[in-house]
């Protein structure tokens, strides 16, 4: 039993550290307690051509297949969604997500550092994003949320890190292979889901180091690692840490499949997919969140997950199979989850590098900046688009030259979707340090 003065003393100290303990932990243990949710960020890497996804239905057609010439969608072709807008005709499943009110539009969103007009970005009087126009620099100013280029941490790292005081290896999931800066610089990597099969032995035969399959080898290197965690070396002991917890990983999922939903039926795999296929990639996520819907994942009630859809750059190509692909892969996504009852606990948000030009190169499209995002689920406030929607003519003010300067920041857009999620304004403010300089801090399509 403990004695009276070790009790008063605990009491004491636990009543010093409460205010603390209660900011801190605030939203891990709503976590614990609440339900679980999930993030999906789809990268349309490449830069997406949103004007030959949604274009005008109405009398503002005419305009816009004039400056778009030979690559301007016919207009019987398109889909319907009201307010004078239409999909692409092969992009059904997307029609169909809007009429359900399960899929909005965010108009005209990009990297900004403060608001801009073409006519202030032509008179060089405001700041504009760094390197606008390179895919490298605008892909990552997207997913660490910082259009000057300086942070050097992804969004969902500080999500992570913001949500979870100690290292949590299980918030942020990536099922994608490369150009993933959205998870990087937290206190823990994301845990890597490559090529791996999701299943009940997954486990057993994905995974590395001396407990799962590693051999002597692996052994010797196990010892090395466990040696110098206690080095004097800073350095080498971070390193080593990090190792050790990497390699334990898969003794530590051991088992945590096993229940995985076996009803899920094979994604599509697209016909001539550059990298590995989106529904590939959202077919694992299905599986990992078929596991986590009921106490979470590991116990953890908040992930994010990365997915990669690849094929986007157009130069000298329409966009038509990777729209109609992307289409139909979020279509069968969202029936998945609406079977296993997560529809309202899963969001699933696109970013892109950039969108594209207005005009046509004779070929495709070249670089822009705005573009349309896509943002799915059962706690969307679907069948509307946020934002503001561009003119789409050549003589527009809404395009500089024929680059759409976006409307609505990414930070907007993004801590939308991170307030559903739990963050409070104060935390918002940490994860996206540049939303202090939009007026919207929440575009108000999340229920």
């Amino acid at each position: 039993m403990m004695k009276r003065r070790d009790f008063i003393k605990t009491t004491l100290l636990s009543a010093a550290l409460l205010p603390f303990l209660g900011l801190t932990n605030r939203l891990e243990a709503a976590q614990k307690e609440g339900q679980y949710k999930a993030i999906v960020v789809i990268l349309l890497e490449g830069g997406a051509d949103v004007f030959n996804m949604i274009a005008p239905n109405d009398e503002a057609y005419d305009a816009y297949a004039n400056a778009r010439d030979a690559i301007a969608l016919p207009k019987a072709s398109l889909l319907d969604i009201g307010d004078g807008w239409g999909m692409r005709e092969n992009m059904q499943d997307m029609q169909q997500l809007y009429h359900d009110k399960k899929l909005a539009i965010i108009a005209n969103t990009g990297t900004l550092i403060e608001p801009v007009t073409a006519v202030e970005v032509d008179a060089e009087s405001k700041r504009v994003p760094f390197e606008l126009f390179a895919h490298n620099t605008q892909r990552a100013q997207w997913m660490t949320a910082d259009a000057r280029g300086n942070a050097p941490v992804g969004w969902a790292a500080r999500l992570a890190d913001t949500f979870y005081n100690d290292a949590n290896p299980y918030f942020n999931i990536n099922v994608s292979d490369v150009n993933n800066h959205l998870q990087y610089g937290g206190k823990s990597e994301a845990l890597h889901f490559d090529d791996a099969y999701i299943s009940s032995d997954t486990m057993k035969r994905y995974g590395f180091g001396p407990r799962s399959g590693g051999g002597e080898l692996g052994a010797v290197y196990y010892a090395l690692y466990e040696e110098q965690q206690n080095s004097k070396h800073k350095l080498m002991q971070a390193l080593a840490k990090k190792r050790i917890a990497k390699m334990d990983l898969p003794d530590k999922l051991q088992g945590v499949f096993d229940n995985v939903d076996d009803a899920i039926v094979a994604f599509d795999t697209g016909v001539h997919e550059v990298g590995k296929p989106l529904g590939a990639q959202l077919e694992v996520v299905a599986k990992i969140l078929s596991v986590a819907k009921t106490d979470g994942f590991k116990g953890k009630k908040r992930q994010l997950f990365f997915v990669n859809h690849h094929g986007w750059d157009t130069h000298d190509s329409d966009n038509k199979h990777q729209a109609g692909y992307l289409s139909q892969s979020l279509g069968q996504f969202q029936k998945e989850l609406q079977r296993m009852g997560m529809e309202g606990q899963v969001t699933t948000m696109t970013i892109s590098d950039f969108g594209r030009s207005l005009t046509s190169n004779n070929a495709g499209t070249d670089h822009g900046w705005g573009s349309h995002a896509f943002v799915m689920g059962g706690a969307v406030k679907g069948g509307t688009i946020y934002g503001t929607m561009p003119t789409l003519s050549k003589d527009s003010a809404d395009f500089w030259s024929d680059v759409l300067v976006p409307s609505t920041a990414m930070e907007s857009y993004m801590a939308t979707v991170v307030k559903w999620f739990g963050a409070n304004d104060r935390e918002l403010e940490t994860i996206f340090p540049n939303l202090k300089n939009f007026p919207v801090k929440d575009m108000g399509f999340m229920g």
